[in-house]
């Protein structure tokens, strides 16, 4: 052979194994990505079904996916669980739909769920297929947008007030203020004389040992607000409407609690408290919570002392708010695929399914028929149940974190023990925010201001 040949033959080679190395590296590199837009639409692969919760929530959906599975023979659903409920599960998700990485069925919450809606498939005809009646008819219209039905709702519950009868049992010892637990139907100003009777230092030091109520943050004290005649929103679009004397009432009764009645403990007070540990330690004696909280509390020392009371009336008569968790449909599904994970969406509001959740404590099931599964298991759960007669959604925004965090920011500003905001400027910054103007219809004719 030549030497011009051989170099020939040489490169000719070493063209070839560069050509190999560079597929096997482009193989590795977008297999994933190439069997994500390319892969088969087959029954084998699992269906992907992802929610959040805590370790009770993966039991539950872990022996409902077995059911399932049993009952669809050669058809599994693959578990994705994300720990907690501090939104990590809904940026996870959010991502996931950016990158076309997105689980098949997800479980979703009311507020994160309309900056989602478009992505997932309208299930309109499972909602009618099972009669007007057979869901609750708020949970329903939650995850209704623009005559589409994204998502259907699994379960959910109302916000009433948890009462620590040690608090109580304590105060009532002390001796200085007796506070009797009061009764079902009762005022804010009731509300509040109790919040104060149960207030103590009892070792007289100046230092409050044990605060009456633990103040909530804008969601959680949307129940008050209502009662005290404010809205938030109005019309179709939502028009921002928490601009009258009703809002300006509502923020002054929750600077109240925390500053001239100093009922509620504020951040330097207890510094590093939450709510769930304030509430179980002894040291705050109610607090705003949902259903979700008694399967809990059935696990601690509180487990037969406390008790569960409603929101209070105020001007407005009385109000609470619901929120409910829905299932939705990748709407880039298709053919068989699309078929199972439908199938699984049916199933999860099938009345044996809805009947698990309501057993659980945990949530009142979106159907109807299944709130005796849920009432049975508790002589508390029937004032959740009678809740739900006047409960009410809140605010439903594409962008609800930023209306939560413009909200909440405000309050904090409202009850800053050095330098508070008034009521009216409370009002006013909101009204003026941004984030908020941005999110609601801007009103034409800007209403006089109180």
């Amino acid at each position: 052979m030549s030497p011009r040949r051989g170099r020939r033959s040489g490169l000719v080679i070493r063209a070839c194994l560069a050509t190999l190395a560079a597929a096997s590296v482009g193989a590795w590199l977008f297999a994933d990505t190439y069997h994500r837009w390319h892969r088969a639409d087959d029954a084998d692969r699992p269906i992907r079904f992802a929610h959040f919760g805590s370790y009770e929530d993966f039991e539950l959906w872990r022996d409902v996916i077995a059911e399932f599975e049993r009952d669809h023979g050669g058809v599994r659903v693959k578990q994705e669980y994300v720990v907690g409920f501090d939104g990590r599960y809904h940026a996870k998700l959010n991502q996931q739909f950016m990158s076309g990485s997105e689980p098949d069925v997800a479980l979703v919450q009311l507020g994160p769920f309309l900056s989602m809606a478009d992505r997932f498939a309208d299930l309109s005809d499972l909602r009618d297929a099972d009669g007007a009646d057979a869901f609750d008819a708020t949970a329903m219209r939650a995850f209704h947008v623009d005559a589409r039905q994204p998502a259907l709702p699994i379960g959910g519950g109302p916000l009433l007030i948890y009462l620590n009868e040690r608090c109580v049992a304590r105060a009532q010892e002390d001796g200085q203020l007796s506070p009797g637990v009061p009764a079902y139907d009762w005022t804010t100003e009731e509300f509040v004389r109790f919040a104060k009777a149960l207030t103590k230092d009892f070792d007289r030091d100046g230092v409050i040992d044990q605060y009456g109520f633990w103040l909530p943050r804008w969601v959680y004290y949307l129940p008050f607000s209502w009662s005290m005649e404010s809205r938030f929103s109005q019309g179709t679009p939502p028009r921002w409407a928490f601009t009258d004397r009703a809002a300006i009432e509502a923020l002054a009764f929750y600077q109240r609690l925390a500053l001239k009645d100093a009922v509620c403990p504020r951040a330097a007070d207890v510094p590093q408290l939450f709510q769930d540990t304030g509430f179980l330690t002894g040291r705050v004696a109610m607090c705003v919570n949902g259903p979700w909280f008694e399967p809990f509390l059935a696990k601690t020392k509180l487990a037969k002392s406390y008790r569960v009371l409603p929101i209070p009336r105020g001007a407005a008569g009385r109000a609470t708010r619901v929120t409910w968790d829905g299932v939705g449909v990748s709407r880039r599904l298709s053919g068989r695929r699309a078929e199972l994970a439908r199938a699984f969406v049916v199933f999860l509001r099938s009345p044996s399914v809805q009947d698990r959740i309501g057993q659980t404590g945990k949530a009142i099931p979106a159907r109807v028929s299944s709130w005796d599964a849920y009432r049975a298991a508790g002589s508390s759960r029937r004032r959740f149940l009678e809740a739900m007669r006047y409960a009410r959604l809140q605010p439903r925004v594409a962008r609800f974190d930023e209306l939560d965090r413009a909200i909440n920011r405000r309050l904090e500003m409202l009850i800053d023990p050095a330098e508070p905001i008034t009521p009216k400027r409370c009002m006013i910054e909101l009204r003026d925010d941004p984030a908020i103007r941005e999110m609601f219809r801007a009103e034409r004719h800007p209403q006089k201001q109180p």
